[in-house]
C-alpha cells in the first residue's frame, strides 16, 4: 500500500489561505473620521506649575523670583529685581559651592555678571571642566520639565550643556514656558514666502539642544551628572504659589 506524502494536503491548504487573504481585501474596512488638528495631549491650565513639578522630580532645583511687570519703567525698581537675582546667584549658587571657575556661555549675559562682580571665563579647554556653567535657556517645557538651549542670541552652543561642570545654573522666564514640542517647533520655526517659490518653512537656530535633569547627590555629583538650577524670573502673569 503506497504510502501518503507529506505535502499530501498543502495545495488544499494554501488554496485555502489565499481564499481567506482575497475575501478580507474584499471586505470594506470602515476608516474612524480621524482630527488632525486636536492636541494630542489635553491643555495644561497650569504651565508653570507643570514644569516646575516634572522639572523637581527629574532633580532639578527650581529658584523663583517673583517680579512685578507694571513697574518695571520704574528704574529703582528694575536695578533692585536684577540685584536680588544676580546677589542669588553669586552668594548662593556659586559661593555655596565653593565654585572658583565659572564659564558664561551667553554673550549679552556678560556685562550684567561683569556689574555685579561674578567673574566667568567664555571658554574651557576639553579635557578641564569647569566648577559651574550660566546658560539661558530659550524655552522650557513643562510637560516633560526639559530645558531648551539654542543659538539665538548670542549663546556658544557646545555640542552638549554635559561634560562641562559639575553645577549648570539656568537663566530664564516663566514666559518661556511652553506646554510640549509641538509648541516648540512652532516657535521656532518661520514661513516665508519667496518669489517663485511658495511658501518656504526656516528654522530659525543653527544648533538646538534639549536636555532634563537627573538626579544626583554631593557624592555623585561631577560633569557627566551635573546638579541643574533655574533661576526663573516669575512675572506678575505667572505668579508662582507651589
Amino acid at each position: 500500500m503506497e504510502k501518503n506524502s507529506p505535502f499530501d494536503g498543502m495545495g488544499n491548504a494554501k488554496n485555502k489561505i489565499c481564499q481567506s487573504i482575497r475575501e478580507a481585501l474584499a471586505t470594506p474596512v470602515h476608516v474612524p473620521d480621524i482630527n488632525t488638528d486636536q492636541d494630542l495631549f489635553a491643555p495644561i491650565p497650569d504651565l508653570l506649575g507643570c514644569f516646575q513639578q516634572n522639572f523637581e522630580a527629574a532633580g532639578g532645583k527650581l529658584v523663583p523670583f517673583n517680579m512685578d511687570l507694571s513697574l518695571m519703567n520704574d528704574r529703582t525698581y528694575a536695578a533692585n529685581f536684577q540685584k536680588q537675582v544676580y546677589d542669588y546667584l553669586k552668594n548662593y549658587e556659586l559661593e555655596t559651592s565653593r565654585c572658583m571657575t565659572v564659564l558664561n556661555t551667553s554673550s549679552h549675559l556678560a556685562p550684567v555678571l561683569a556689574n555685579f562682580n561674578i567673574p566667568t571665563i567664555d571658554f574651557i579647554r576639553n579635557s578641564e571642566p569647569v566648577d559651574a556653567v550660566i546658560v539661558y535657556a530659550e524655552f522650557l517645557i513643562a510637560r516633560t520639565g526639559s530645558i531648551v538651549l539654542s543659538q539665538r542670541g548670542g549663546l556658544m552652543l557646545y555640542p552638549s550643556i554635559r561634560n562641562l561642570a559639575r553645577n549648570i545654573i539656568v537663566l530664564s522666564q516663566a514666559s518661556r514656558i511652553i506646554p510640549d514640542l509641538r509648541y516648540l517647533t512652532e516657535s521656532m520655526t518661520t514661513v516665508q514666502q519667496k518669489e517663485n517659490r511658495g511658501e518656504e518653512v526656516d528654522f530659525d537656530f543653527d544648533m538646538l539642544e534639549i536636555i532634563r535633569p537627573g538626579k544626583t547627590d554631593d557624592a555623585s555629583l561631577s560633569p557627566t551628572q551635573p546638579h541643574f538650577s533655574l533661576l526663573l524670573v516669575v512675572d506678575g502673569l505667572n505668579n508662582y504659589n507651589h
